[in-house]
C-alpha cells in the first residue's frame, strides 16, 4: 500500500497566525466570614482560659505598735538560722557553734525544737550571695510547722484536750541582716576559712 503524499503548503513555510491573549478571570476571596471567625475563637479563649496568677508568699507582719516594743528573750529560748554563700543551712541556739540540717529535715527538726523550747524565737539570716530561691524555702518550711501545730491544736480543742480560749499558734521568727559574726562562726564550724570581703560588722 503506497503513501500519500498531501504536499507541501504554498510558500514553502507554515503560515505564523497572531495569537490572542487569554483573558484571566478576576478572582475575589471575601475574607469577612474568616476574619469574623478569628475574633469569635480569640474572644472565646480569652474569656475560657484561667490566667497564671502571680505567686505571692504570705507573712504576717506585726502591727506598728510592737515594732517599738523590744522583747526580752533569754539565750537559751533563741535559734537561729543562718543560710551562707553556698545556700547551706546551720543552726545554732544562742552562742553555740553552728550545726548543719537539711532543707529536707528542716520542718521536723523545727517541731522538735519548738516542744522542747516554749517560747522558742527563730532569727533567719541570709547570705548576701546565696540565692534567693533558699530564702524562699526557709520560709515555706517555718510555714509547714506553723500549720502542723495549728492542726494539732484543732484536734486538741475537739477533743476537749485545750480550753476554746486559746491562742492560735502563730511560729515566731524574725529576718536579721548578716554580719562578719556569722561569717566568723560558719567559717569556725567549717574549717574553711573566714572570706576575705564581707560586708556588715
Amino acid at each position: 500500500m503506497g503513501a500519500v503524499d498531501l504536499g507541501a503548503p504554498k510558500g514553502g513555510e507554515k503560515k505564523k497566525g497572531l495569537r490572542r491573549p487569554k483573558r484571566r478571570l478576576g478572582v475575589r476571596i471575601d475574607m469577612t466570614p474568616m476574619v469574623d471567625i478569628a475574633f469569635l475563637l480569640l474572644i472565646f479563649y480569652m474569656v475560657s482560659t484561667i490566667f497564671a496568677e502571680p505567686q505571692a508568699m504570705e507573712i504576717n507582719l506585726p502591727p506598728k505598735e510592737a515594732e517599738e516594743t523590744e522583747i526580752k528573750t533569754k539565750e537559751s529560748e533563741l535559734l537561729t538560722l543562718r543560710v551562707d554563700a553556698k545556700d547551706r543551712i546551720f543552726w545554732s541556739i544562742g552562742t553555740q557553734t553552728p550545726d548543719t540540717v537539711s532543707l529536707v529535715r528542716l520542718p521536723v527538726f523545727l517541731q522538735e525544737k519548738v516542744r522542747e523550747i516554749p517560747g522558742l524565737i527563730t532569727v533567719v539570716k541570709i547570705h548576701k550571695d546565696a540565692h534567693y530561691s533558699r530564702m524562699v524555702d526557709l520560709l515555706d518550711r517555718i510555714e509547714v510547722v506553723e500549720y502542723r501545730f495549728r492542726d494539732a491544736q484543732k484536734i486538741a480543742k475537739e477533743r476537749g484536750q485545750l480550753s476554746q480560749d486559746e491562742k492560735e499558734f502563730s511560729y515566731r521568727f524574725s529576718m536579721a541582716p548578716w554580719t562578719r559574726l556569722d561569717t566568723k562562726m560558719i567559717a569556725e564550724a567549717t574549717g574553711e576559712g573566714e572570706a576575705p570581703t564581707e560586708e556588715g560588722s
